[in-house]
């Protein structure tokens, strides 16, 4: 099965007046495509950078990391952007939406900042769909639940039909029962479209939902256990 991450000796090093402070320390880490991997640490200890530099907002020390057949580690910060942009959807704790536009606004500004101006409108509705949106993309985020806001904010990160989903905390600000809802339907999302997600959670009971959980401690990985994704599902993107 084809890896659609690979980094390889990942180092991250911040420079904090006269002092270094290692954020990574030789990172390896493969992903499969269609995998659903947690990764799972205390905090400061590297995942977030992690998840960072993957995703193309920020440059490693020394490492590669590839996302595909591009290496960003590589790459100028004008490459990086482009890759981020054709490659790449992100999901954040703060679901970071325009709160004076629509929610079907929001949608249609993530496809112009993509420069995507058509799409597959049957794709589309299908992940509204799954999102349980179709009743509310004429909503503004404030007139919508933080678990409503957060699926907003996935259908935006899928709308132009990435090859990567970073998702940073992305329940940390939902209570139980709308975290649970959110993480069922990223992995419903990661099933029915092969779509490959990266989640950052520090929570165990959100981290289950993931095929693999990958454990970080001091800007290194602690465990990589193989995942549980033995067979390919199929692609409806590629179609």
């Amino acid at each position: 099965m084809q890896n659609i991450v690979t980094i390889n000796s990942l180092t991250k090093i911040y420079r904090i007046g006269k002092v270094d402070v290692p954020a990574l320390r030789g990172v390896d880490l493969q992903i499969k495509r269609g995998e659903f991997i947690a990764i799972m640490g205390p905090s400061g200890c590297g995942k977030s950078t992690l998840l960072h530099i993957m995703g193309g907002l920020l440059g490693p020390t020394s490492g590669d990391v590839l996302i595909e057949d591009k290496n960003l580690a590589r790459c100028s910060d004008r490459e990086r952007t482009e890759i981020r942009r054709a490659k790449i959807g992100f999901v954040f704790q703060r679901f970071n939406l325009f709160s004076t536009i629509s929610a079907r606004d929001n949608l249609q500004l993530a496809r112009q900042i993509r420069g995507n101006g058509s799409f597959d409108t049957h794709t589309v509705e299908e992940i509204l769909g799954v999102l349980g949106l179709q009743d509310k993309m004429d909503h503004k985020p404030l007139e919508l639940s933080g678990g409503e806001q957060q699926r907003v904010a996935l259908a935006r990160a899928l709308i132009n039909r990435p090859a990567l989903i970073l998702a940073d905390e992305p329940t940390g600000n939902l209570d139980t029962v709308n975290s649970q809802i959110v993480l069922s339907m990223l992995r419903d999302l990661n099933l029915r479209f092969n779509q490959t997600v990266v989640m950052i959670t520090h929570n165990s009971e959100a981290a289950s939902y993931a095929h693999r959980i990958v454990e970080m401690r001091d800007g290194q990985i602690l465990r990589q256990p193989r995942s549980e994704l033995l067979v390919e599902p199929e692609d409806i993107f590629s179609h």
